[in-house]
């Protein structure tokens, strides 16, 4: 009976739109997020729609959505219990669902740009963070770990006892500690002399080389490469796997709705590596933040007076230019991080949201400019968009799904996965069960058909890929199976040659007409 009435009422509810109104569906809407300051820093929220204007590539652009946004207290989430697997069954389904309302934080500690005395640091801010945040405030936390790439400690959660338990018992892998006299790469990009670094030392806890020494010894990786004569090669690749992980997060969460917050806890690199060729990628990244309405914010772990930056000075003015770049802000020249992250999630719980729709598109990027019509305020928005169709934007955002997925190794959920494992010496029979749920199926000839894509991949103890297969699976329902299939799923079977060093297996899958990726870690020794 509920379902004859939910059919009455939908048939009802579109017959009316239909009657009312046409919907164009080739125009594309360009969203503006804006969060407004006073000169003392405080969010200002008394703002109309008159008191804004845009500009676009230096013209004025008329703007039709206007609203102001005001997250409000939830009820507290109540996690269920997690199910209970055979032994080698692994699954990401059963994940508890984000809670319907609240607002979305993401905090990303950064392991390699610093020292093992800035990661300390990060880690007692977002220790002392989760006191001062609201109870509804869902985070997700990650790090970027050096032979890792980006790894999820934590998805999404109200659950504040969840994410001290995940940031407690992580350990982190190839970091140094700050070396005795240590001298900078000379970047030729800087005037020698500039922004020279502070000279004392404020390390966040005393026995950091003696905890590196530790975990050296447990884990028999070694603790750390300090720089040395490469020191700017490696800080190439150091700001890459940062570029690399921003560039992941803007696909995983470019599916959510809304403005997302992530803030980047880091030493920070010269702004001389967002310049020169490294630029064109860079702008990329910007643009697939931008589109995925992602501001990154960016919390300084120097401190004041903190150590002299791994990778030479100047790194202040990097971290700004990627904030402003994506809307975010900067935070920087504090010892109290977790205030400024709590300082940092209460401002980004209330913005403006300016809107507009292009009928028309030249697949150039805009620049964007917004003011407000009253003194002494500082603005904060994306600064610019390509004007790409919205079709272009979902079939680029499909192809770097599968690659993003593998750098976040969390078991993501867009495609229900569960794994069964059948060692033997030498090679691993993997057994997959994909949820129909999550999959996309056409009518054919004898029934439905549907593709999906498969990424396995072997590490190590240090976090280095030591092992790849991939493959693209066409299935086919026939018509007296749909049943069955709606039921039970998929099976994909899967034989894979073990390396001998293989600790963790990361299993990606991605539905080839959605563009949906569920992915799932699991060891395997």
């Amino acid at each position: 009976m509920k379902t004859a009435l939910f059919a009455i009422a939908c048939a009802a509810q579109l017959t009316a739109m239909q009657n009312a109104v046409t919907l164009r569906t080739d125009t594309r809407v360009v969203e503006i997020d804006v969060t407004v300051r006073d000169s003392h820093g405080k969010p200002i929220d008394d703002l109309h729609k008159s008191d804004f204007a845009i500009t676009d590539d230096g013209k004025p652009r008329e703007f039709t959505i206007f609203n102001f946004i005001r997250s409000t207290p939830a009820l507290p989430q109540v996690f269920p219990a997690p199910p209970v697997l055979p032994r080698n069954v692994f699954t990401n389904l059963g994940e508890p669902p984000s809670p319907p309302n609240g607002h979305s934080t993401v905090i990303l500690l950064d392991a390699i740009d610093g020292w093992f005395e800035n990661y300390a640091l990060s880690r007692q801010g977002v220790i002392g963070m989760l006191d001062k945040v609201p109870a509804d405030e869902k985070i997700a936390l990650y790090v970027i770990s050096k032979g890792e790439g980006l790894v999820i400690l934590q998805d999404y959660t109200t659950d504040h006892a969840r994410l001290l338990d995940a940031i407690t018992r992580y350990i982190l892998r190839a970091m140094c500690t700050e070396p005795p006299d240590y001298s900078p790469p000379v970047d030729p990009g800087l005037p020698v002399g500039s922004l020279a670094p502070p000279t004392k030392k404020n390390s966040a806890e005393d026995d950091a080389a003696a905890r590196m020494a530790a975990l050296t010894a447990v884990t028999g990786v070694p603790a750390c490469v300090t720089p040395g004569p490469r020191g700017l090669d490696l800080r190439a690749s150091a700001a890459e796997s940062v570029r690399t992980s921003l560039s992941a997060l803007a696909a995983q969460l470019a599916r959510q709705p809304g403005r997302k917050s992530v803030f980047w806890v880091t030493q920070g690199f010269p702004v001389t590596v967002l310049n020169g060729e490294t630029a064109p990628t860079w702008n990329k990244t910007f643009s697939a933040l931008n589109d995925a309405n992602v501001a990154v914010s960016v919390v300084d772990n120097n401190g004041i007076m903190g150590p002299p930056r791994m990778w030479g000075p100047g790194a202040v003015a990097g971290e700004k230019w990627i904030a402003e770049g994506t809307g975010g802000n900067a935070y920087f020249y504090r010892n109290d991080l977790d205030g400024a992250l709590a300082e940092g999630i209460a401002d980004s719980r209330s913005s403006y949201v300016l809107g507009f729709y292009l009928a028309e598109v030249d697949g150039k990027y805009h620049d964007l400019k917004v003011g407000v019509d009253r003194p002494g305020t500082a603005l904060s928005y994306r600064q610019g968009y390509y004007a790409v169709d919205t079709p272009k934007v979902e079939a680029s955002q499909k192809k770097v799904d599968l690659s993003a997925a593998l750098l976040n190794p969390a078991d993501s959920t867009a495609v229900g996965i569960e794994a069964t494992l059948d060692p033997k010496p030498g090679t691993l029979n993997v057994r997959l069960r994909l949820d129909p749920q999550t999959l996309s199926v056409q009518p054919d000839k004898t029934g439905q058909a549907g593709k999906i894509e498969e990424l396995f991949v072997e590490f190590n103890a240090a976090g280095r890929e030591v092992g790849r297969i991939s493959a693209a699976s066409p299935f086919q329902i026939k018509q007296e199976n749909i049943e069955a299939y709606q039921s039970r799923g998929v099976t994909m079977v899967q034989s894979i040659p073990l390396a001998s060093d293989a600790v963790k297996l990361s299993i990606v899958v991605r539905d080839t007409a959605s563009g949906r990726v569920g992915s799932l870690a699991v060891p395997v020794r």
